[in-house]
C-alpha cells in the first residue's frame, strides 16, 4: 500500500503540478503551504523546475523543504515545511497543446512527472491547474482507465439554493453514448456518497424537458438504463433544477455541461458586479450595505468559485484533481485539500466496484 511504502500510515502524499495554471508558482507554492497548514495529514510533492521552486519557497517564511533529491519519502518533522518535497521537471505543457504533442514531447513536463508519482505509488493523487485535455491524455496514458470504463468525466460543484450540485461531464467528452452517461451517473453518485457524505444522492439527467418523450435518442436510452439501476435516480431535469437544488448530481455530456458551467459563471460575475454597483450608488445604499454586511458576506462566500474549486477527473485508475486555470491561492488550496479527501476515501476503487456490480462495463 501507499502508506506502507512510505512508512507513514497516517499521511496522504499529493503530487502538485506547480507550473500548471495561469499564475504558476505565484499561486501553487503559497497554496501548497496553506493546504499543509489546513490539513496536518498531507504531504505535498511540488513538481517543477527545482531552482525556480526553491527560489519561490525562499520568499515564504518558514517554508524550507526537506530533501530535494526527487524523492517523495517520509518527512523529517511535523512542521509544514518538512512535509514538502521537490521533484524536478524540465518543462511545462502549454495550455493549447494537442494530445499528440503531449505524448511526444511532454515526458519531462511537470504534469507528466506528477502523474508518474501516482502511477508508481509515491503519491496518492495528482493536482493540476493545467490543460484539461493534457490531464486526460497523460492520466489515461500513465494511470489507465478503471476496468469497464471507456472515458473519464470531469466533475465540479456549482452552488444551488441550499448547497451545491455536482455536475458531470464538464468538457472532457463532447459526444457520449447512453451507457457512458449511465456510468457518469454512477461515478457522480459514488463521489457524492464517499466525499460529501450524502447517503443517497439524488441523480438527475439533464434534458430539454422533464417529460420522457423529450430529448434525443441518447438521453432517452440513458434514462431507461438509469431507471434499472439501484441509484436514487429522479429522472430528467432541466437547467434551472441544477440551481434550485432539485438534485445532488446532474449528469450530461461535456458539451452541455461546459456551456452550463461557463454560462453560470458569467452570469454570477455580472450579477455580483451589478449588485456592488447598486450598493455603492449613493449614501443611502452604502448605509444599507453596511447594515446587511454579514448576510452579504455569507452570500458571497457561497457563490465564490474558490470555495468549491477542485474538479475530480473520474474514471481513471487513480485520483486526479483539476484546478481552475485562473484559480487564485484560495481556490488552489481548496483543490489540494479536496484531492486529499478523495485519495483517503479511495473513490476510484469504489467506483470500480459499483460499475462492476451494476454491469455497466463498456466494451473497449
Amino acid at each position: 500500500s501507499l502508506a506502507g511504502s512510505l512508512g507513514v500510515a497516517d499521511k496522504t502524499v499529493l503530487a502538485l503540478d506547480a507550473h500548471g495554471g495561469d499564475q504558476g508558482l505565484a499561486v501553487s507554492v503559497p497554496a501548497a503551504l496553506a493546504a499543509l497548514a489546513e490539513d496536518p495529514c498531507l504531504e505535498i510533492v511540488l513538481v517543477g523546475d527545482r531552482p525556480e521552486l526553491e527560489s519561490a519557497l525562499q520568499t515564504v517564511p518558514g517554508s524550507a523543504v526537506g530533501s530535494t533529491h526527487g524523492s517523495a519519502g517520509p518527512p523529517a518533522g511535523r512542521e509544514a515545511g518538512t512535509r514538502l518535497r521537490i521533484v524536478h521537471a524540465g518543462s511545462t505543457i502549454p495550455m493549447d497543446a494537442k494530445p499528440a504533442a503531449v505524448l511526444r514531447r511532454g515526458r519531462d513536463s511537470s504534469l507528466w512527472r506528477a502523474f508518474e508519482l501516482v502511477a508508481t505509488g509515491e503519491a496518492a493523487a495528482c493536482v493540476s491547474a493545467g490543460s484539461t485535455a493534457a490531464m486526460m491524455t497523460v492520466g489515461v496514458k500513465l494511470l489507465g482507465m478503471l476496468p469497464g470504463i471507456q472515458r473519464p468525466a470531469l466533475m465540479a460543484y456549482v452552488p444551488n439554493r441550499s448547497g451545491y450540485t455536482g455536475m458531470l461531464d464538464l468538457g472532457a467528452n463532447l459526444q457520449v453514448s447512453a451507457r457512458q452517461l449511465a456510468q457518469f451517473a454512477v461515478m457522480g453518485s459514488v463521489t457524492a456518497q464517499e466525499v460529501e457524505g450524502i447517503e443517497r444522492p439524488r441523480v438527475g439527467l439533464l434534458n430539454v424537458g422533464h417529460e420522457e418523450s423529450k430529448g434525443h435518442g441518447t438521453v432517452r436510452e440513458a434514462h431507461e438504463l438509469l431507471l434499472g439501476l439501484p441509484l436514487n435516480y429522479v429522472g430528467f431535469i432541466e437547467g434551472h433544477d441544477i440551481f434550485d437544488g432539485t438534485v445532488d448530481i446532474a449528469v450530461c455530456d461535456g458539451f452541455a455541461g461546459n456551456l452550463v458551467l461557463k454560462s453560470s459563471e458569467g452570469l454570477a460575475r455580472m450579477l455580483l458586479g451589478e449588485f456592488r454597483k447598486a450598493l455603492n450608488r449613493n449614501a443611502m445604499s452604502r448605509m444599507g450595505a453596511l447594515l446587511a454586511r454579514p448576510s452579504l458576506r455569507r452570500m458571497l462566500a457561497h457563490l465564490d468559485p474558490a470555495a468549491h474549486n477542485g474538479a475530480p477527473l473520474l474514471g481513471l485508475n487513480g485520483v486526479a484533481i483539476k484546478s481552475h486555470g485562473s484559480s487564485d491561492r484560495k481556490g488552489t488550496t481548496r483543490a489540494i485539500v479536496e484531492a486529499g479527501r478523495e485519495a483517503r476515501r479511495q473513490v476510484h476503487k469504489r467506483i470500480e466496484t459499483s460499475i462492476r456490480e451494476y454491469r455497466l462495463e463498456t466494451a473497449a
